[in-house]
């Protein structure tokens, strides 16, 4: 008899935890989450480069059980964006990479935005392109036998920009206003959004020439004879 009592309070037991254990899981509710993911472009070809500009981040929606929900860390999550065999200049659609996203089980993504990307792609090469400088004068001010050291400058970016391309300027460049000679240091100014890069990223440029003040001849040719 004692046994017997036993063995029904152990299963009484067992009941109570697994009902217990199952609204622990299942009594939450479900919910839905919006999150930033980051994006990872793989799979790019060695001696291929990106064109346009891709976004940091999608917006994914991930729905299951609240608890596994809270616990997630954005930080840690990310998508991809396959670039494979894509070995020729070539725009095309490719979808975002679901399969990417690790998560618990019992949630999965409902939706990602936006779930296509554009990719352009171009030939990498290099080639030495010519620095001019750039001068900011004051209306009368006139720079003569400038010079740039050193001529050139390494730049690597895709193919299609360096049929454009046939120099790089200086930054603006403001000598002190004292006619004679001047000396300066300059750093040049690389197209914004072309995905052209300097081999030596911090490359200075040394500027030289002479500063002359044209208002001078001007106002003596302006002055009445005595």
């Amino acid at each position: 008899m004692n046994q017997r009592l036993r063995g029904l309070t152990l299963y009484a037991w067992a009941v109570l935890i697994a009902v217990l254990l199952w609204f622990q899981v299942h009594g939450q509710g479900e919910s839905t989450l919006n999150m930033d993911v980051s994006l990872q472009l793989r799979g790019l070809a060695d001696g291929m480069v990106l064109i346009n500009e891709l976004p940091d981040h999608v917006k994914v929606t991930i729905s299951g059980l609240q608890a596994r929900l809270k616990s997630l860390d954005e930080k840690k999550l990310y998508v991809s964006l396959s670039a494979e065999g894509l070995l020729e200049p070539v725009v095309v659609e490719r979808p975002i990479e679901v399969e990417a996203i690790h998560l618990p089980p019992g949630l999965v993504v409902d939706n990602i935005q936006p779930d296509r990307l554009q990719l352009q792609v171009d030939r990498l090469v290099r080639k030495n392109i010519d620095v001019h400088p750039k001068f900011d004068l004051v209306e009368g001010w006139h720079v003569e036998n400038e010079t740039i050291s050193p001529k050139s400058v390494a730049i690597s970016g895709p193919e299609i920009w360096f049929e454009e391309l046939t120099y790089l300027s200086t930054e603006a460049l403001r000598p002190a206003l004292q006619s004679g000679a001047f000396t300066l240091t300059a750093r040049i100014v690389v197209p914004v959004g072309k995905a052209l890069k300097l081999d030596k990223k911090d490359a200075t440029f040394v500027v030289q020439g002479y500063l002359r003040d044209t208002n001078i001849k001007t106002k003596t040719a302006e002055m009445p004879l005595k």
